[in-house]
């Protein structure tokens, strides 16, 4: 059974997976997180982790402690890997969007040479391999986004109307516009109006359907579906997504199975 340190949390996937993985009983975990993201933050406390005010904060905290675990999981910061590296410990890193899809990050050298030093680089988008560039072979692994099936369920709500969300990490008015295309939309602004965590499943629950359009800045249509897309199925709505309606919640982000194959990576590095 594996000890794994989760190293921030980047929209709140890390909490969710250290969650589960102490839950399922596959190993022992802990996550620690950097406040300054709002958004994560509130997902993170949630889940009740361990936060910093200051980052060099965490960083001696993770230093010091790191002898405790078997491996080091970071979060979209390859930067980190060098420092983690020095301790033996396997490093893998996990990528989110984009933190390895801006075209500056991920043809970056520093960065480059960073991350073909992990043992193990994990990407939740299908798309997102070609943009892990590295200066020699590292094994790479899709990993699908965990949603909390316990805390997005289906529930006994009346249903109606479309939701959507956008955000300053979006090309606001090519996203508005597009949304706008499928009917009338309550859209809300994360810049603005931000809905906790712990109250999603109940706003989610009264519209009958997300429209899950993201236009990035860079002109890309996110092409894999939205966390808050899954989480939306979870509760019961249908998801407008590339042109179509889906109704049904993909059994691949449910936590016995990213939980489970992520466990499985653990073990293959450890015995490697």
């Amino acid at each position: 059974m594996a000890k794994v340190l989760y190293v921030l949390d980047i929209a709140g996937v890390p909490s969710i997976l250290s969650h589960y993985y102490n839950k399922l009983e596959k190993g022992r975990s802990a996550l620690i997180y950097h406040e300054k993201n709002s958004v994560s933050s509130s997902i993170s406390r949630f889940y009740k982790e361990m936060s910093f005010k200051k980052y060099r904060n965490l960083l001696k905290w993770a230093i010091f402690n790191c002898s405790k675990f078997d491996i080091i999981h970071i979060h979209g910061a390859e930067t980190l890997i060098p420092l983690f590296k020095l301790s033996g410990k396997k490093i893998v890193l996990h990528y989110h969007g984009s933190d390895i899809n801006e075209k500056s990050r991920s043809k970056s050298k520093k960065r480059i040479f960073c991350r073909s030093i992990a043992d193990l680089i994990i990407f939740n988008g299908k798309k997102m391999e070609e943009n892990i560039i590295t200066n020699k072979i590292v094994r790479k692994e899709y990993l699908p986004n965990i949603i909390d099936t316990d805390h997005f369920s289906k529930k006994d709500q009346n249903k109606s109307g479309s939701l959507s969300f956008v955000s300053s990490n979006l090309d606001k008015n090519k996203t508005k516009e597009a949304i706008t295309k499928f009917g009338t939309t309550t859209i809300l602004d994360l810049d603005f109006q931000q809905t906790p965590y712990s109250l999603m499943p109940q706003l989610l629950g009264r519209y009958e359907t997300y429209v899950d359009i993201k236009i990035m800045p860079w002109g890309v249509t996110l092409k894999d579906l939205s966390t808050t897309a899954l989480q939306a199925l979870a509760c019961g709505c249908k998801v407008f997504h590339n042109g179509k309606i889906i109704e049904k919640f993909p059994d691949e982000h449910s936590p016995e199975n990213v939980i489970g194959k992520l466990d499985s990576f653990y073990n293959e590095i450890l015995g490697s």
